[in-house]
């Protein structure tokens, strides 16, 4: 951290990712060894707050633990001269005497290694003691438990909890706000608050949201101040992480395959049978196909004149009909498929209809509901990391088990229809159309 560096030992001049070593103040062996998290003009501009370094390795970590375990060794600090100042004369100052002195007279004290060894352990215990110190700093840059739990709780202020909500129950804003934003999986079990009413006193104390006791135990949210500065922050950061990162989402996007009845057609524009073809590319090739040919009607610019190749693939007798009636006519007698685009995979084709994601509801012993979902892998789904965010965001169970065909389900306890028709859409952006928590 910051503050805990002396101001004297700055260097003139860094930039973000420099390499630097952390020594003691009467040490100048290095600590700690790592890079700078920002440069030196953000870190005045900051007046030297906050974390500054990030930490590689530390003096007798589990690295120098592996290896010869070196003791630290006793150099002078980097901002003491090594060699003795001289006036003009070349001669040495008095200090310099008066210290040579001092140094030989300590000479003619000693009569054995006592001293040295006393020295000796001296030194080594305030490298014990710089050690510790680093280690205190290092935990104070890790971010507690009960940080991490209201950075969610602002964040399911401003990024999923709405007016319209209000009053909302403590229990259901927890489990289906405050958990999905929370970055780590982290209990209220696993912070100093132990229950969830003790958390939302706290932020009552805030001055962040009302909360109106119905009757013992159960309390509502009634009213949120959206105005509180915590949320403003949160609310600024959340833009500024949406202008930095990308979202990697799956895209399903309808196209149709090239099958005996339209081939004669798209083979004059390269394309054999069973190619597949997007809406805008199939499209542009029957315009294409109707201007080469000169079909468009001279009287009407809104028909079309239908030649022996396109009343073969409509189907009809008809001299004319209009342009989107051919675009769809062909659209309809070429094969059906979904090309379904993965980040950082390749595209997975599927022919025919493109089955939704389905939900079933079952009870079980004790009139316990589980709830199944199926078909999620044609999307390039996951299960076992389906089944611990659904973990994490139901607070309940979730396992993968083997389908009806080859393909995985996954189970979860209780009604999870609600809160996994959620997380597929807002997190894994299936479209709404391919869900069917009905």
């Amino acid at each position: 951290m910051l503050p805990g560096i002396f101001r004297d030992s700055l260097p003139q001049y860094w930039d973000t990712g420099d390499i630097v070593a952390i020594c003691g103040p009467n040490n100048g062996a290095a600590l700690a060894v790592g890079t700078w998290a920002l440069s030196r003009q953000e870190a005045l501009q900051r007046g030297l707050k906050g974390k500054g370094i990030h930490i590689y390795q530390v003096y007798q970590d589990q690295l120098w633990q592996y290896g010869t375990k070196e003791k630290l060794p006793s150099l002078p600090p980097p901002n003491q001269e090594i060699e003795a100042e001289s006036d003009d004369s070349g001669e040495p100052s008095e200090e310099v005497e008066n210290t040579e002195q001092a140094g030989a007279d300590a000479g003619e004290v000693k009569t054995d290694g006592t001293d040295e060894a006393t020295s000796a352990s001296a030194d080594s215990e305030g490298v014990d003691a710089a050690v510790e110190n680093i280690t205190k700093s290092l935990e104070e840059v890790t971010i507690s438990k009960d940080d991490i739990l209201l950075e969610a709780c602002y964040r399911a202020f401003k990024t999923s909890l709405k007016k319209t909500d209000l009053p909302i129950l403590i229990s259901s804003f927890y489990s289906q706000h405050v958990q999905p934003c929370c970055t780590e999986q982290v209990g209220v079990k696993q912070t100093k608050f132990k229950k969830v009413g003790v958390l939302m006193k706290d932020l009552e104390k805030q001055g962040i949201i009302v909360i109106k006791e119905q009757k013992k135990g159960v309390a509502n949210i009634t009213e949120v101040n959206f105005a509180h500065p915590s949320l403003r922050r949160v609310k600024k950061l959340e833009k500024e992480e949406e202008e930095v990162e990308e979202e990697e989402n799956i895209a399903v996007v309808q196209a149709f395959t090239c099958n005996a009845h339209v081939t004669r057609l798209f083979s004059l524009y390269g394309h054999k049978k069973g190619d597949i073809l997007l809406r805008k590319k199939l499209r542009e090739n029957v315009i294409a196909y109707i201007k080469s040919n000169e079909l468009a009607d001279p009287v009407n610019k809104q028909l079309v004149r239908l030649d022996p190749l396109l009343s073969t693939i409509m189907k009809t007798r008809d001299l004319t009909a209009q342009w989107n009636q051919v675009v769809q006519k062909v659209e309809s007698n070429c094969g059906k498929c979904y090309v379904i685009s993965l980040p950082d995979k390749f595209p997975i084709t599927v022919k025919g209809d493109l089955p939704p994601i389905q939900f079933k509801v079952e009870k079980r012993t004790g009139n316990k509901k589980v709830t199944i979902i199926a078909n999620f892998e044609v999307f390039g789904i996951d299960g076992k990391e389906l089944a611990q965010k659904l973990q994490h965001v139901m607070s309940s169970s979730a396992s993968v088990i083997p389908g009806l065909r080859s393909e995985n389900n996954v189970l979860v306890q209780g009604d999870a229809r609600k809160l996994a028709s959620k997380l597929l859409i807002d997190h894994y952006k299936i479209p709404k159309t391919f869900v069917d928590s009905s």
